[in-house]
């Protein structure tokens, strides 16, 4: 067995020593022409350029997670690094695919795993995680990214130098990378999902900076002296079909869970669970309260609606069933002036791009209140939809009557429908930028005039949003608790995707999967739930409240020249009348706060320019 170096085992205590508030992930500087790596480049990035300033060399590389140190991996032997930043799961039955020891160190793993899967390693090398690979002799980089983002990867080369970095704006700092917009990169940030997938091609890895791209999922990146190249691998592929029964299925629905929460529970010291009462939330606190140690504690937090607000919460629906599990829940609701228009800079800094939570206030309370109580990771029951609380049309008959008749109830009652039309930006642009736009940019992609419908026979595969579910990272800001995603594990979406559709339904009940595998094990009160209550309870209390206040940074804005992209009439005009009445409908709330934040976005990254 090949073990770290004395340099490596240096390098990894000053990896976890100096992390700080960087973001998670890795960094790197590197010369293809074997040049020394620029101190002040190091230092650009946010780390210690003392480490590397005259001592040769033509690669520097750094990992950070401030909470996960045992997620952190290096080697360096035969004349080659390789860093991993995450885990892998099931690490053992990997090791005997590839024909090594079970007990083979993390980077070393993947470095034999790289080398037999190539590309495919993504596909094949199960967990969250971010590889580097740099051989010394051949001046070779490989980057690489697991089936789901976990962190970041942004990158930049210019002639034989390369910077990586899982922060944008840490690389902006460096000289011969500069901030230098690049306009349709912004724009595509900015854009709805139809257009990002529009313009996926033609965009590629571009981001909001002219010299720096990003790493998307599943991809593997190979950097070298005669140019790059980029294999991305089918994650979401098809499956054989499942020809047990829907018991069975349910069966190995739940064993596929425990086995996701049972490893990523044990690696957690204090984990705490975000639970709403809903299916989703309730289902990943009954089975994380299950698969933890036998002392092992564990928090419950539920958003509830401010004291004295009288707005519904899901408190009771939490209270029952934390109670069932023997646990209490800690309620909490966003401070009276958290700022619903303006995330921390933090959060603004941290995304790399203008950020698009809406919810931000609840989540840094989550953060914060988390954090308090001790826990070192938040579970979160997010993209459950696309596997076990699936409610998805199916084309039967007695589907389309009820459709029907909804609609001529509708009708009858005088109301009509006019179909969801939206933009292709989820911000009001100025009207000069609009008229500027990329002809590409300019017509909304056509919408599909129906949802996507299964038959009953049809194959379960991966429904709208599993996908996307893939590209969050899960980080909210450095330094953050790490959110993580058990329903968007790749094992859970490969075992659904072979069900029959008909499983979306069984026994009369929607969401049969779960509901069937909650039966006696929580009140039928959540068992049986047809509908929740907002997640953030004075959300749009909270839009009209503090709407007026927002108008007071239009001048801020102005002075910015932000206006070069934002609409800012229509936001002082759309704010002043939401002061006055609050948000019409749930579009314009997310439109106008979407809009709003941007702003502050860019006057804050113009700042720093």
């Amino acid at each position: 067995m090949v073990y770290p170096s004395r340099r490596a085992r240096q390098s990894q205590v000053y990896t976890m020593a100096s992390s700080g508030m960087l973001s998670s992930g890795i960094y790197g500087l590197f010369r293809l022409d074997g040049g020394p790596v620029d101190p002040r480049d190091v230092d650009a990035l946010g780390l210690d350029g003392a480490a590397v300033s005259g001592a040769p060399g033509s690669a520097f590389a750094h990992a950070v997670d401030p909470h996960d140190r045992a997620a952190l991996h290096r080697i360096e032997v035969d004349d080659a690094l390789t860093i991993l930043v995450g885990h892998i799961e099931e690490p053992q039955a990997l090791a005997a695919r590839l024909n090594v020891a079970p007990t083979l160190p993390s980077a070393l793993l993947a470095r034999a795993a790289l080398e037999r899967f190539g590309r495919d390693t993504p596909a094949e090398m199960i967990g969250e995680w971010s590889l580097l690979h740099w051989d010394r002799r051949d001046r070779r980089l490989v980057l690489m990214m697991s089936a789901a983002r976990r962190d970041r990867l942004f990158f930049a080369v210019d002639g034989p130098r390369v910077a990586v970095a899982p922060n944008l704006f840490a690389l902006s700092r460096i000289a011969w990378i500069g901030n230098r917009l690049d306009e349709a990169g912004l724009l595509v940030s900015i854009g709805r999902a139809d257009l990002r997938a529009a313009l996926r091609e033609e965009m590629g890895d571009r981001t909001m900076l002219a010299k720096v791209r990003q790493l998307e999922p599943g991809t593997r990146l190979t950097i070298e002296a005669e140019g790059i190249r980029r294999d991305a691998t089918p994650i979401l592929v098809p499956q054989s079909r499942w020809t047990g029964s829907f018991d069975d299925a349910v069966v190995a629905c739940e064993e596929t869970l425990r086995t996701i929460l049972r490893t990523r529970i044990a690696r957690t010291q204090v984990p705490g669970v975000l639970l709403s009462g809903g299916l989703d939330s309730s289902t990943i606190a009954w089975l994380a309260a299950q698969e933890r140690a036998a002392e092992q504690r564990m928090i419950l937090l539920t958003s509830v609606a401010p004291p004295g607000s009288g707005f519904p919460d899901e408190a009771a629906f939490a209270d029952a069933v934390a109670d069932r599990i023997g646990l209490m829940a800690e309620h909490v609701s966003p401070p009276e002036d958290a700022d619903i228009y303006r995330p921390s800079d933090l959060i603004l800094g941290g995304a790399s791009r203008p950020p698009m939570p809406v919810r931000h206030c609840l989540t840094e309370t989550f953060q914060a209140r988390g954090k308090a109580l001790g826990a070192t990771a938040l579970f979160d029951g997010s993209f459950g939809e696309a596997t076990v609380t699936v409610k998805f049309p199916l084309t039967t008959m007695r589907q389309r009557m009820r459709g029907t008749a909804g609609r001529l109830r509708r009708y009858l009652a005088g109301a009509v429908e006019e179909p969801v039309r939206h933009g292709p930006f989820h911000v009001r642009l100025s009207p000069a930028r609009l008229a500027a736009l990329p002809e590409a940019m300019r017509t909304p992609p056509s919408a599909p005039l129906e949802d996507e419908i299964r038959r009953p026979r049809d194959p379960w595969g991966y429904l709208p949003g599993a996908d996307k579910a893939l590209l969050h990272p899960n980080e909210f800001y450095p330094g953050a608790l790490r959110m993580e995603f058990p329903f968007r594990d790749v094992r859970l979406l490969r075992l659904f995707a072979g069900f029959p559709a008909g499983f979306f339904v069984h026994d009369g009940l929607n969401r049969a999967p779960v509901r069937h595998m909650l039966a006696g094990h929580l009140p039928d009160t959540i068992r049986l739930r047809r509908s929740g209550r907002p997640a953030s309870p004075d959300h749009m209390a909270r839009l009209q409240r503090q709407a007026s206040a927002a108008r007071g940074r239009i001048a801020a804005f102005r002075k910015a020249e932000v206006e070069e992209w934002i609409d800012l009439d229509w936001l002082d005009q759309t704010l002043a009348q939401i002061a006055a009445r609050g948000p019409a409908n749930f579009a314009e709330s997310y439109e106008v706060q979407l809009t709003a934040i941007t702003a502050e976005f860019l006057t804050w990254w113009r700042s720093r320019s």
